[in-house]
């Protein structure tokens, strides 16, 4: 069963690999609808990825929408446990309209939510799952992670919000620390307040390296949360084997009306943009059941066959040529195939299949040929 696995592309491969790694774990799979009723995405529009959400009318006349989003369908949907967290993975498409060609668009996403008592533990071992989703696709892989309370606690204290807090995000996110000084000095922000945007577009590097320049930004409580969070994320991994693969660069700021705490953003070597994104979503989770925490990711499997290609030798163990067939011809392929063969039978051979085996089948018997 395993070589069938590993002969098959990538896209196919990793939702198999990744469903087994989840329930190791003990993660539900949990199956969704394609469809919502609209005015549920219409509702939560601040927490998602895009704007384009496809609908049409059922045939009572309600608007629905295909589903753009699968971490809002399960915050809403998801049966909980009374005294135990909500644990779940998903192999699920969603549908959207590309930014770029604005035609619609399926995506293959696999992932894991958990709901509930987001703790030290749950939190590392979603970051561990993280780590062992990217080694799946490549052994040569990075997930950085970040935590959203050091620039959203600094942007607060200096009173900006709005287009300004977005056009700072945007000048960490691309680590242009010359344009964001000349702002906040012509905007009159505090030295305090520039030279803790400026230490936090810079911070970069492993937990271990990092935890006493993040020590240095904790002004409240918010930012010592997350510095305590961080540092027992750092305790418990630095002993993983996986622990080397990790980052930290508080320059990663995915969509903060979605998320609220660490972020996850996964590349691996062959992949130009992120397979895997994710983080902590408290706030998605309290406005649509009231109570609880969230954390979970996404792998995007959408183009992994074009950067990580399944290039097999053979197309098949063995071909066989026939000219006839009679009852003795399948007994043979199917006696081939119960000893974990894959068989093709033509009447004779394709230029485009290359075989491990080439076999003649004549009068009842097998015999092998030379290519």
């Amino acid at each position: 069963m395993q070589n069938f696995i590993n002969s098959l592309p990538t896209e196919d491969r990793l939702p198999l690999e990744l469903s087994k790694l989840y329930e190791q774990f003990g993660y539900q799979k949990y199956c969704m609808s394609k469809f919502e009723e609209y005015g549920f995405y219409s509702d939560n529009r601040d927490f998602l990825s895009t704007d384009g959400i496809i609908a049409f009318n059922n045939s009572a006349g309600k608007l629905m929408a295909l589903k753009p989003d699968i971490t809002l369908s399960i915050v809403k949907n998801a049966r909980t446990i009374p005294f135990a967290n909500a644990r779940y993975y998903f192999n699920e498409n969603v549908y959207r309209i590309s930014e770029n060609t604005h035609d619609c668009k399926e995506i293959k996403q696999c992932g894991i939510e958990l709901l509930g008592d987001v703790d030290s533990h749950a939190t590392a071992e979603i970051v561990l799952l993280a780590l062992k989703s990217l080694e799946k696709i490549d052994s040569d892989f990075t997930l950085i992670i970040s935590h959203i309370a050091f620039v959203s606690s600094a942007l607060k204290d200096a009173g900006i919000f709005g287009e300004n807090r977005r056009k700072i995000l945007g000048f960490i996110k691309r680590k242009n620390r010359h344009d964001l000084l000349n702002w906040c000095e012509e905007n009159g922000v505090s030295s305090e307040i520039i030279e803790r945007l400026i230490k936090i577009s810079s911070i970069s590097g492993t937990l271990g390296e990092v935890l006493p320049l993040l020590k240095e930004l904790v002004t409240g409580e918010a930012t010592a949360a997350a510095y305590e969070e961080l540092f027992n994320l750092y305790n418990t991994l630095n002993k993983m084997d996986l622990y080397s693969k990790l980052k930290l660069d508080l320059s990663v700021l995915n969509h903060l009306d979605y998320y609220n705490g660490i972020l996850l953003q996964g590349y691996v070597k062959n992949s130009p943009s992120p397979v895997l994104s994710g983080g902590r979503y408290d706030s998605l989770a309290k406005k649509i059941r009231g109570d609880g925490g969230a954390f979970g990711f996404a792998v995007y499997l959408d183009g992994l066959n074009l950067h990580y290609p399944n290039n097999k030798e053979f197309d098949c163990d063995a071909l066989i040529i026939y000219e006839q067939s009679n009852s003795t011809l399948l007994k043979i392929v199917n006696d081939l195939c119960q000893r974990g063969e894959t068989v093709r039978v033509e009447h004779q051979k394709p230029d485009c299949i290359k075989a491990k085996r080439i076999f003649e089948y004549k009068n009842g018997n097998l015999t092998e040929v030379a290519e």
